[in-house]
C-alpha cells in the first residue's frame, strides 16, 4: 500500500556506544519494525553498515547467536542493500559566508524519490545536497524519523486518511444496526484516531488500529478500497474480541492480550 515511501536506515556507531548496543538495537528495531508493518521500501547502505561494524568491532558471522548479531539480522531481514555512494553536503547558508559540510552517513547513498525518510536515533538533517559529479547534483529533502510517532505522522500526512461514517456502526455508542459493532466516539474523534492509527499489514492487509483511552478499548478501521477518496470506516471492539487484534498491535500500544 505504501510502496512509494522510501526509508533508509542510519547506523550510527556513536549512538550505539552512548546507549549501549542492546538499547541501541532495540530502539532502532522498534522504528524499523513499524516501517516494515507499512510494507514500505526500506534500504541500508552496505558501505556504512561495514563502517558501523568496523567501529564497533562486531563480527556478525561469529556473533550470529548473540543478541546484537540476531537483532541486526532481524533489522535487515526485509531491507534492500544499496551500493550507491555519492557525495552529500549539508548547506549552511549565510550569504557570502555560506559553507558546505560533508556528510558521511546513509544520506550519501540516497537516490531521488518523492517520499524519503531516514530512520535514525539522532539524525536531524532534512535537506542536503547530493553530488554525483560536477554536472549532476540535486537538493534532496527527507523526513527525519527519530520516534515511532514520526512514522505515523509522516505517512498519514503524505497519504491523508479520510474517515467515513457508516450507518451500520452508528456514532457515539448509538445508532448501530442490530448485531453490528458500534462506534463509541464521534466521527470527528474517529478521524483524529484514524490519523494516529497503526497498521499490521503483515497480518491484516486493509486494517488500521488505535487504542482509544477514553473508552478503554481498541478501534479498528477498514480500508474501503483503492479509490481517490482513500476512505476508512471503523468501530470499537469489545474486550472479548481483543483476540482478533494482531500481537504487534497489542505490543505497540502496550495492552495485554489477556482478558
Amino acid at each position: 500500500m505504501y510502496t512509494d515511501f522510501h526509508f533508509y536506515i542510519d547506523f550510527n556507531w556513536e549512538d550505539c556506544i552512548q546507549k549501549s548496543p542492546d538499547v541501541y538495537f532495540q530502539e532502532l528495531f522498534q522504528l524499523v519494525e513499524l516501517a516494515y508493518q507499512h510494507k514500505a521500501a526500506i534500504f541500508y547502505s552496505s558501505k556504512h553498515l561495514k563502517e558501523f561494524r568496523d567501529f564497533l568491532e562486531i563480527d556478525i558471522d561469529e556473533n550470529f547467536s548473540a543478541s546484537v548479531g540476531n537483532m541486526l539480522d532481524v533489522i535487515l531481514e526485509n531491507a534492500e542493500k544499496t551500493q550507491n555512494v555519492f557525495y552529500s553536503f549539508e548547506v549552511c547558508f549565510a550569504n557570502e559566508n555560506t559553507s558546505l559540510h560533508h556528510i558521511n552517513n546513509v544520506l550519501s547513498c540516497i537516490e531521488i524519490h518523492d517520499k524519503i525518510a531516514v530512520i535514525s536515533l539522532s539524525n536531524n538533517i532534512e535537506s542536503f545536497l547530493s553530488v554525483k559529479s560536477n554536472l549532476e547534483y540535486n537538493r534532496i529533502k527527507c523526513k527525519k524519523i527519530n520516534f515511532s510517532n514520526d512514522i505515523i505522522e509522516w505517512i498519514s500526512t503524505a497519504e491523508p486518511r479520510i474517515f467515513n461514517s457508516s450507518r451500520k456502526h452508528g456514532e457515539n455508542g448509538i445508532g448501530n444496526q442490530k448485531g453490528q459493532s458500534v462506534l463509541r466516539c464521534s466521527k470527528d474523534e474517529a478521524q483524529q484516531y484514524l490519523n494516529k492509527a497503526v497498521p499490521c499489514f503483515s497480518e491484516r492487509e486493509d486494517n488500521l488500529f488505535y487504542y482509544d483511552n477514553k473508552h478503554n478499548t481498541f478501534i479498528i478501521f477498514y480500508y474501503e478500497g483503492n479509490n481517490p477518496q482513500k476512505q476508512w470506516h471503523g468501530f470499537h471492539l469489545d474486550l472479548k474480541d481483543w483476540d482478533k487484534i494482531p500481537n504487534f498491535i497489542h505490543k505497540y500500544f502496550q495492552k495485554s492480550t489477556l482478558k
